[in-house]
């Protein structure tokens, strides 16, 4: 054998353990890997929005160590967020290459299934156990109503073997509960009106379970499990009166037998005879609302779905199953905004009360698919995104601390993304960064940092507490992808950038720098130095841009664009400040640089050159209005408390600056609105 180089005795001695185990990890985890892909196999539906998950911005995963930082934070208290750009050698996000990420990745969630898959499957097979002892107990407790049973329905008795026909076809407890004929009995209004009446007088359980087995019939009419049904679906007519009869008489019938008390289902006594019941009921909603394509019927489907939320918060995997289905509904492409936002509330109901578990689920859930589903291409897709940010913001005011621990990995992973980028300096890693998906999550928490931090703090003290250490780090993100890439193509996404600080800014009351980034743009050389392209192309819209069309880079009409949105950016962060005690002093610098910029290059952009006047017409206004208020104050610089409260009372609209700039953000809305007619009518 030959003699051991010094770099081999160094490897072997500092990194070779590490190595041997990392290799180990990954060979386990890919096991599981296959483990986990083998159980979806054998499921009859599996979600194929959770495919990808790990791939959402533009294929980099997740870090490992990102929950790490967030459970140690909520359990330590604030921690220093400057860990969001660290650069440590020891850093797993650097030294794990993209393979095991996504290997620890799977292992981790491969985990986290097969332990819930394995909860819900012991508590199924205990529950026959445990209801042959309910049954006992009930002889002696309440012998009247097991009288009463075995006199007119016996076979309800054994409720759960009966209904095991009618369980989802993934459960444990599905199995051939009865013999009957394979084509079934046909539905008939006449059964179906039979039935209604029966349940309705006295809650015949016997007419409860038929009515179920029509039910599941009919919302597994594609399926191989339809030909094994006891009832048969004949037409659309019965379908629709299947479907409306069970959903207006079954409700009833559980709140009678399984009643809801403190919002939560009593599973106790006679509860235990209609359980199978009615998780029937429950995978039947779920199955009908995988089929159904009209928006009308999707909506009263999840507001019932919404209606049964209790019921659905007793059984962990029909909660998982129905989170799963709401969350597609909520990110289709066909859904309108009714669908989402009725998904939403359904999503809030079975969050509300639930465990840790649920939570997370809903909250990382939402978040996902609104990444993957937020690629603007007009602006009929700007708004329609713009509601499905709405509705998630809304979601994450539920829970503080599951809140601030998604918000903490996902800031995170974006700052990491943007780290990696800087240091890297290439195609591929700034096309990470420069796209809808990763712009659209930036402003998905600015929103919700803006919403809980600022407009409505004093409603969610706890949440806005728990939250605000966040606006630091996603301010410093949001100003390193604004300057990532400072050219003269990439200004409507600096554009999109500034107006998200001008937003957290505003809301939040924390001083944002806006004006230097803003003015840099005037200063580019695509002002000073060359002349613009004239062209005849028709005047753009940078709303639904992150960079210019080739044909229109270095054109007028690009420009004109540019110095539009630019302008009005200007008007509102100085709008902002013009209730401030310090804002003569504040305002000086950008006042000469605009004034700088309007002698340079005014004559060669006229109309802005004017519309630039006027804004600094109103600056001087406002400052003289700061002034006067100014004189009337008996108190010194050192007083915070009265600076702070100085002209408090005021709104910035009131000044003549804020009244400006509310005009502009008038005139811009009327223009989007006039493009979004034009796309629709088109």
């Amino acid at each position: 054998m030959g003699k051991v180089s010094k770099a081999t005795k160094k490897f072997n001695r500092k990194y070779l353990n590490d190595e041997l185990e990392r290799r180990r990890k990954n060979k386990k985890a890919q096991e599981l890997h296959k483990k986990r892909e083998l159980k979806k196999s054998r499921r009859s539906k599996t979600n194929e929005d959770d495919e990808g998950d790990q791939n959402l911005l533009t294929g980099v995963e997740e870090v490992d160590d990102l929950a790490e930082f967030a459970a140690s934070t909520l359990n330590g208290g604030k921690e220093d967020l400057s860990k969001f750009m660290q650069d440590e050698d020891d850093d797993d996000g650097d030294s794990t290459d993209s393979e095991d990420l996504a290997a620890l990745l799977n292992e981790g969630e491969s985990n986290t299934d097969s332990q819930d898959e394995d909860e819900v499957m012991s508590g199924d097979e205990d529950e026959e156990e445990e209801f042959k002892q309910q049954l006992e107990a009930m002889k002696e407790k309440d012998p009247k109503f097991f009288k009463y049973m075995e006199e007119h329905d016996p076979a309800s008795l054994k409720i759960l073997e009966q209904a095991d026909k009618i369980s989802d076809d993934s459960d444990s407890e599905t199995a051939d509960a009865k013999t009957h004929t394979t084509e079934g009995t046909e539905v008939t209004v006449e059964m179906l009106s039979q039935w209604e009446s029966e349940i309705k007088k006295d809650n015949s359980i016997k007419s409860l379970k038929k009515l179920l087995l029509a039910l599941y019939a009919a919302s597994h009419m594609d399926t191989e499990s339809a030909a094994e049904s006891e009832y048969h679906i004949q037409g659309m007519k019965i379908f629709n009166k299947t479907v409306s009869t069970a959903i207006r008489v079954a409700p009833a019938a559980f709140a009678h037998y399984a009643p809801v008390e403190n919002g939560r289902m009593q599973k106790g006594g006679r509860a235990r005879v209609v359980q199978a019941l009615l998780k029937s009921y429950l995978t039947s909603l779920v199955a009908l609302l995988q089929q159904m394509s009209d928006p009308t019927m999707v909506q009263y489907l999840i507001k019932e779905c919404e209606r049964m939320a209790v019921y659905f918060g007793s059984f962990a995997r029909h909660t998982r199953d129905l989170g799963r289905e709401l969350l597609r509904q909520f990110g289709s492409d066909s859904a309108d905004d009714g669908v989402r936002i009725s998904a939403l509330l359904a999503l809030r109901a079975i969050v509300t009360g639930a465990g840790t578990e649920t939570v997370d689920m809903a909250l990382k859930g939402i978040y996902l698919t609104y990444v993957r589903h937020s690629s603007v291409k007009n602006m009929a897709s700007l708004a329609t995104i713009q509601t499905m940010r709405n509705c998630g913001v809304e979601l994450y005011g539920l829970d503080a601390n599951a809140s601030y621990q998604h918000a903490f990995v996902y800031i995170r992973q974006l700052a990491i993304h943007l780290r990696n980028s800087m240091q890297l300096r290439s195609k591929e890693s700034f096309r990470a960064i420069y796209n809808w998906q990763f712009v659209n999550s930036l402003a998905f928490w600015t929103e919700v940092l803006a919403t809980y931090c600022g407009d409505r703090a004093e409603e969610e003290p706890r949440l806005c507490a728990t939250l605000e250490s966040l606006v630091y780090p996603l301010v410093q993100i949001i100003t390193g992808v604004a300057r990532l890439v400072p050219t003269a193509k990439f200004f409507p996404l600096r554009i999109h950038c500034l107006s998200l600080l001008l937003r957290l800014s505003a809301a939040t009351g924390v001083y944002i720098p806006v004006l230097p980034l803003a003015i840099e743009i005037l200063e580019s050389p695509e002002f000073l130095a060359r002349r613009p392209v004239k062209s005849t192309l028709k005047p753009l819209s940078l709303d639904a841009l992150l960079k210019a069309p080739k044909e229109y880079e270095h054109t007028r009409v690009y420009l004109e664009s540019v110095l539009e949105s630019v302008f009005g950016l200007l008007a509102d962060s100085i709008a902002a400040q013009s209730v401030r005690i310090a804002f003569p002093e504040w305002v000086v610098p950008a006042t000469l640089q605009l004034r700088r910029w309007r002698k340079r290059v005014g004559k060669s952009w006229t109309r802005f050159s004017k519309q630039l006047q006027g804004l600094l017409d109103k600056i001087d206004q406002t400052t003289r209005l700061i002034q006067q208020n100014r004189a009337r104050i008996d108190f010194g610089p050192s007083n915070l408390t009265g600076a702070n409260q100085f002209m408090s009372s005021t709104s910035t609209d009131a000044t003549p600056v804020g009244a400006y700039a509310a005009s502009l953000r008038n005139v811009r809305a009327q223009q989007r609105a006039l493009l979004l007619e034009a796309e629709t009518a088109e």
